[in-house]
């Protein structure tokens, strides 16, 4: 059967050849099982990228929840969409934290658990300009327009992902956690009324979140933002084709054939504009 065009590239593939390339939150993929087993679809697909190093491995971009919820559910295989770093439809953003009931002077008591670690006075215009360069691993910026520098190892790759790890290890049980793309905390009382501070982090080429993930080097949750385009959501694939006994290639096959009859049956749309759910 040829391929439908201009769909993204679905592909049932076997759920041991994702790889992650952040921490889990071990809270979440338990509710998403309740739903997956609920619902007996998978809705959006997780977003892969492949791995060129070995056949058959692909980091998982976006979907780590999703992907450990299949893991706890003992299914074999799992529908993924497939995506190429450098591709003009593939854009990674950085999540801040917004550390609430957190001052920062319990935050900089925190770090001193981690000896490679200090925080050093500064301004935010130079902050941002040392954690571009890699002079510093991130910063802290505070309501009142202060900012601290948190100072530790930033090369090679893998010191940096050690050290962001430690960094977030040192203040995620001990506040609220949210995220925003802001990048300074003055004026952010507006939608957290209760922000102690903001932490900054460094920008991340694709690249290297691909190289980090090949070598097991795992970011901390909720630090990377992929944005892809087209992405395919909604797809809402029948789970019993996933757990069924049937091998690989006659997934595929079936995958194939669902696709085409989605699309013969005017099953499938496409919106360029920017779109609001409201059922998520």
């Amino acid at each position: 059967m040829l391929p439908i065009p201009d769909l993204p590239d679905l592909r049932v593939v076997p759920l041991d050849s994702l790889v992650l390339h952040e921490q889990m939150d071990e809270r979440r993929a338990p509710p998403l099982v309740d739903a997956l087993q609920a619902d007996g679809v998978l809705r959006n697909p997780p977003i892969v990228h492949p791995i060129s190093d070995r056949a058959e491995r692909y980091v998982v971009l976006d979907g780590a929840n999703r992907s450990t919820a299949f893991r706890m559910l003992g299914v074999p295989h799992i529908l993924v969409q497939v995506v190429h770093a450098g591709n003009t439809s593939v854009q990674l953003e950085t999540w801040n934290h917004v550390l609430s009931c957190l001052s920062a002077e319990d935050l900089e008591q925190a770090l001193e658990r981690y000896p490679d670690l200090t925080f050093i006075a500064s301004d935010l215009e130079r902050a941002a300009y040392n954690i571009a360069t890699g002079a510093s691993l991130a910063y802290l910026s505070l309501p009142d327009g202060r900012a601290l520098e948190v100072v530790g190892e930033t090369r090679p790759l893998g010191w940096r992902v050690q050290n962001l790890n430690a960094l977030v290890d040192s203040y995620q049980a001990l506040c609220r956690l949210s995220r925003t793309t802001a990048r300074k905390a003055v004026g952010l009382e507006a939608v957290f009324p209760d922000v102690s501070g903001l932490i900054v982090f460094p920008r991340f080429e694709q690249e290297e979140v691909i190289k980090a993930a090949s070598a097991g080097w795992l970011l901390p949750a909720g630090l990377t933002r992929f944005v892809i385009s087209p992405r395919a959501l909604r797809v809402n694939y029948p789970l019993e084709k996933l757990t069924s006994a049937q091998p690989l290639e006659a997934k595929r096959a079936e995958l194939g054939a669902w696709l085409q009859a989605r699309a013969e049956g005017r099953r499938v749309r496409f919106y360029a504009e920017s779109t609001f759910l409201f059922d998520e």
